[in-house]
């Protein structure tokens, strides 16, 4: 029996609004918190922006190579259930951190905890959620879905601040752990369903309806292997624009804050921007998601990374309030974007019979870039007591990323793979 909260909306609509509330305390909690705890940590330890830096990079790196393993997972035991039990990991993770001591390694080792839980919160099972229920509209159920990234990244950063200074930064690691308990663990458990059809439904599109129009034959109809995604020009453009852009994007998140107040702004205007920031995270999310559904997504997708150059040139210059708004809004748009692009173009290209692990060697490269990114932002810091040379590597990078997109806009032949082909890659 269908039992639907209402027959008018499609249930996959509802599973897009369980998935973002989930989002919303994942990975982003370490994203757009990381940079408030730079300064209070290097203050009660001693340490440098560079030492600590590195714990972010330490959580991109595992994540980074733990994806395609990851990808495996989500295929075989399905995408609620590794959300599930990364949740219990994650707010573990956060909660150790109350015993942190004057050791760098144990800061790395909580760090390599935490980051095996979120990994399993990242928008990888996330999108194969999504990717499942819609064939149409698919890209606006993605961007729906992701914007819940940055609703955590709205309400978290100016939370943390808060708690900081009134209560100290063991404080607010824990609260951040009970977070996650509190939101992202029971909605995995009670409301998330891997397929439609254990709804008794068809994915949005099929049945009758008509199919998105930038969704190309290959993609609804055959599916590539690993194997035969990682032999096609597409993929490995994909994998290199998306580390790219992932670096720029996670240098700027990362060390946010501690630019923003070097340049004489106070910690209160540094949340306020970072809260603009994931603002413009939801906005670019839905921007992509409603622009690639309607026109070529290669085209779309270069667009708005190009868009990344103007937050950071204004990065230069965000020792007033304004310019740090515009640093802030260009950083979240490109990443709200990419991180919106990402699934939508693999379903695109490859199709969704091996969607879990092809997303999981691409996040891979995302991640990647990710640890990087921070890493070059604190080293070239401590080197130079300055973020602009690291801001003047990061502008052609951006534009490599956006370059590395167009190619995307080939044709191809499609790939007669078959569905039970597919699963064997």
């Amino acid at each position: 029996m269908n039992t639907t909260p209402s027959p008018s909306i499609f249930y996959g609509w509802w599973m897009a609004l369980f998935c973002c509330l989930a989002m919303a305390a994942g990975p982003i909690l370490i994203t757009g918190t990381f940079s408030i705890f730079v300064k209070p940590l290097a203050e009660t330890f001693g340490w440098s922006r560079g030492d600590i830096s590195f714990g972010f990079s330490l959580v991109a790196f595992i994540i980074a190579f733990y994806a395609p393993l990851l990808g495996i997972l989500i295929d075989r035991l399905g995408p609620r259930v590794v959300i599930m039990s990364g949740a219990v990991i994650f707010g573990a993770g956060f909660c150790s951190f109350w015993f942190l001591s004057n050791s760098l390694w144990q800061f790395y080792g909580i760090y390599l905890l935490t980051a095996f839980g979120g990994a399993s919160l990242t928008s990888l099972p996330f999108a194969t959620i999504i990717s499942r229920w819609f064939s149409q509209q698919r890209g606006l159920a993605l961007g729906f879905m992701g914007t819940g990234v940055f609703l955590g990244g709205m309400y978290a950063p100016p939370l943390v601040t808060h708690i900081i200074l009134t209560y100290g930064w063991r404080w607010a690691y824990v609260t951040l752990g009970v977070i996650i308990w509190c939101v992202a663990l029971p909605i995995s458990a009670f409301l998330l369903m891997d397929r439609p059809e254990q709804k008794g439904l068809q994915p949005f599109g099929e049945g009758g309806t008509e199919k998105s129009p930038t969704i190309d034959s290959h993609a609804s109809g055959h599916s590539m292997t690993v194997t035969e995604a990682r032999k096609t020009l597409s993929f490995w453009c994909m994998a290199v624009s998306f580390a790219l852009l992932s670096a720029v994007s996670h240098a700027a998140i990362t060390h946010f804050a501690p630019l923003l107040t070097d340049k004489g702004l106070s910690p209160q205007q540094a949340a306020t921007a970072l809260m603009v920031l994931s603002a413009m995270g939801v906005l670019g999310r839905i921007i992509a998601g409603y622009l690639v559904d309607r026109f070529p997504a290669h085209l779309v997708s270069a667009g708005l990374f190009l868009g990344v150059v103007i937050g950071l040139i204004a990065g230069f210059g965000a020792d007033e309030l304004p310019q740090a708004l515009i640093f802030a809004a260009m950083i979240g748009l490109g990443f709200g974007a990419e991180t919106d692009l990402m699934p939508y173009l693999i379903a695109q290209h490859f199709g969704l019979a091996s969607f879990g692990r092809i997303f999981g060697w691409i996040y891979g490269a995302f991640a990647f870039g990710g640890m990087l990114g921070p890493l070059l932002m604190g080293k070239t810091f401590d080197a130079t007591g300055s973020y602009h040379l690291a801001l003047t590597i990061l502008i052609p990078a951006t534009i490599l990323s956006a370059v590395l997109m167009l190619p995307l806009g080939i044709r191809r032949l499609p790939i007669k793979t078959t569905e039970a082909e597919a699963h064997s890659g």
